[in-house]
C-alpha cells in the first residue's frame, strides 16, 4: 500500500477526508454524486492544507545556536563591566604578636620603634594641657622650613623648640617645585617672613642626580627630575664634588623661590635663606654646623657674614636702646652706666676682630632682609657663612 500523501505534509486526521478519490459510482461522503462539482474544491483544499502543514513546520523550528551564544556574551560581558566597577575591598592581615628570634628582624625592628614612640609620647605629654593650649586652635609659625626627608635632619639641629614656629615640609632633595603648593601655603596663607631651605652634606638624592637615574624607580625618577647638579670637575674627590652639589642644589632651589616669590621679596615681607645642616663635617666648620650659603640669591661669603652678624647683633643694640630711653635715676647711677658701658665696648672691642666692611652699609645692599625681630638663642650655636676658600671634603665616607 502506498502512503498516505496528507500524512506526508502533517494534514490533521479531520482534513484528510478531502484528499480521497470519489468512488467509481461517484457518490459523495452525503451520498450524492456531485463529485464533477467538489474535485476544484478539494484540490484548493488540499493545497491550503499543504501551506498550512508547511507553516506549522517552520514554527517548530529550533532557534539558531549562534543567537543563543551571543545571548551569553552579552550576559559574561555584564558580568566582566559588574566586576570591573565594584569597589575593591582593602585585604587584611593578622596583626603581628609573636616574637621575633632576631633583633634585625623586620618585625623586632618595627617592635623596638613602636616602643620608643609610645614611651617618647608619653614622656612628651608631660609638658601639660598649658603647653599645648598656647597653639591648639591656631599655628602661628615664623618661618618655612623646606629640607630633606633624610632621617638624619631634623628641625632640632636649628630650632630646640619648633613647635608652631617651623611650617616644615620635607622630600627628598628639599626641592621646591616638587611641594610648591605646601611652600606657597606657608608663604602666602600663614604668612611666615622667612623661607628657609636646608640642604644637608651626604644628600643621597643629590649623589643620584650626579649620576645615571635610568635604572631607578619611575616615581623616584619623577622625584629627581627637577634637581639638577653639576657633574664632578675632573681630579676632585668624591666627597667634595658631592659637597658642592650639595650646596649647588640649595642655590638652586633659592633661586627657584625668588622667581615664585618676588614681589614679596622685593616689598621686604619675605627673606629666603639657604643652608647646609653639615653633620659629616664636609665643609670643615664643626660637625652639625648650620651653614649660610645664600641671602635672597646672595652668595658671596662676605655678605653672608655681614647678614649673620647683623641677625645676632639686633637683640644687643635693641638692649641699648632701652637702657638710653630709660635713662639713669641719678648722677652716680649715670656714671657707672657709663663706666661700665665703655669697659664693655673696650673689652668687645679687644676680643673681636676688626670688621672689613659696615654692617648697616652691607645690609643695605641686600635687598628684602628684616632682621630687627629676631630673636637667636645663644645655646643653638653661632651659625656661620659658608666660605669656599675653606672648603676641604673629607675622604673615604
Amino acid at each position: 500500500m502506498s502512503p498516505d500523501p496528507a500524512a506526508k505534509v502533517g494534514i490533521s486526521p479531520s482534513l484528510k477526508f478531502l484528499s480521497r478519490r470519489p468512488s467509481r459510482g461517484g457518490v459523495s461522503f452525503l451520498g450524492h454524486s456531485r463529485a464533477p462539482r467538489l474535485a476544484p474544491l478539494c484540490v484548493l483544499v488540499t493545497a491550503a492544507a499543504l501551506c498550512l502543514g508547511a507553516c506549522k513546520a517552520q514554527t517548530q523550528v529550533a532557534p539558531e545556536p549562534a543567537k543563543k551564544v551571543a545571548k551569553k556574551s552579552k550576559k559574561s560581558e555584564a558580568a566582566k563591566v559588574h566586576v570591573a566597577e565594584a569597589p575593591l575591598e582593602p585585604e587584611k592581615f593578622v596583626v603581628p604578636f609573636v616574637w621575633e628570634a632576631a633583633k634585625d628582624e623586620p618585625l623586632a625592628v618595627t617592635r623596638a620603634f613602636m616602643h620608643d614612640a609610645i614611651s617618647d609620647n608619653e614622656a612628651y605629654m608631660e609638658h601639660g594641657e598649658k603647653f599645648f593650649a598656647a597653639f591648639a586652635q591656631k599655628q602661628t609659625p615664623r618661618a618655612t622650613v623646606i629640607t630633606c626627608a633624610d632621617s638624619r635632619v631634623h628641625s632640632q639641629a636649628w630650632d630646640r623648640t619648633p613647635e608652631n614656629d617651623d611650617f616644615t615640609i620635607r622630600d627628598i632633595g628639599n626641592q621646591i617645585e616638587n611641594v610648591e603648593g605646601s611652600v606657597e601655603y606657608g608663604i602666602e596663607h600663614l604668612n611666615t617672613p622667612l623661607l628657609l631651605v636646608v640642604g644637608h652634606t651626604g644628600c643621597g638624592a643629590v649623589k643620584a642626580a650626579m649620576g645615571d637615574t635610568s635604572k631607578l624607580s619611575a616615581p623616584i625618577r619623577k622625584e629627581l627630575e627637577h634637581l639638577k647638579v653639576p657633574a664632578a670637575a675632573p681630579g676632585k674627590s668624591e666627597d667634595a664634588a658631592w659637597a658642592e652639589a650639595v650646596i649647588a642644589n640649595v642655590n638652586n632651589q633659592v633661586v627657584f623661590a625668588l622667581k615664585r616669590f618676588a614681589s614679596e621679596v622685593h616689598e621686604g615681607k619675605l627673606t629666603i635663606v639657604g643652608a647646609v645642616y653639615d653633620f659629616r663635617n664636609d665643609l670643615r666648620q664643626g660637625a652639625g654646623k648650620l651653614v649660610i650659603v645664600n641671602v635672597n640669591g646672595n652668595s658671596d661669603s662676605e655678605r653672608m657674614n655681614s647678614f649673620i652678624e647683623a641677625v645676632l647683633a639686633a637683640p644687643q643694640a635693641a638692649q641699648d636702646k632701652d637702657a638710653k630711653e630709660q635713662g639713669p635715676k641719678d648722677k652716680d647711677s649715670k656714671d657707672k652706666v657709663g663706666k661700665e658701658a665703655q669697659a664693655g665696648k673696650e673689652k668687645k672691642a679687644a676680643d673681636e676682630p676688626i670688621r672689613v666692611k659696615d654692617v648697616a652699609a652691607e645690609m643695605a645692599t641686600i635687598r628684602g632682609l628684616t632682621v630687627a625681630g629676631a630673636e637667636p638663642e645663644a645655646a643653638r650655636g653661632k651659625p656661620t657663612a659658608h666660605d669656599p676658600s675653606r672648603e676641604v671634603a673629607h675622604e673615604g665616607h
